[in-house]
C-alpha cells in the first residue's frame, strides 16, 4: 500500500507581493442596457470620475500613491 503524503501550500504575502492592493471590481454581467442605464443615473447624479495623473517617467511615483492611498479615484500614466 503507498503512504499518504499532505501537501501544503506555501504562506503568500498579499501586502508584499501585489502592492496592498484592496479592490476588485468587474463588469463581466453587465449588459449594454445596464450601462446606458447607469450612465443615465450617473448624469443626473453629476457624477465625476477623478483622475491623478503621472508622466511616465514617474511610474515609480505613481505605483506608490496607489500602495500607500494617497491619491483618491484612478491614477494613470501619460506618455
Amino acid at each position: 500500500m503507498a503512504k499518504k503524503t499532505s501537501v501544503t501550500s506555501p504562506p503568500f504575502n498579499y501586502d508584499k507581493l501585489l502592492w496592498g492592493e484592496r479592490q476588485l471590481r468587474s463588469v463581466a454581467n453587465m449588459t449594454r442596457t445596464d450601462a446606458r442605464d447607469f450612465l443615465k443615473v450617473a448624469q443626473q447624479l453629476q457624477l465625476r470620475p477623478h483622475v491623478t495623473r503621472f508622466p511616465l517617467v514617474d511610474a515609480n511615483r505613481a505605483l506608490l500613491a496607489i500602495k500607500e492611498e494617497t491619491d483618491f479615484g484612478s491614477v494613470v500614466l501619460i506618455p
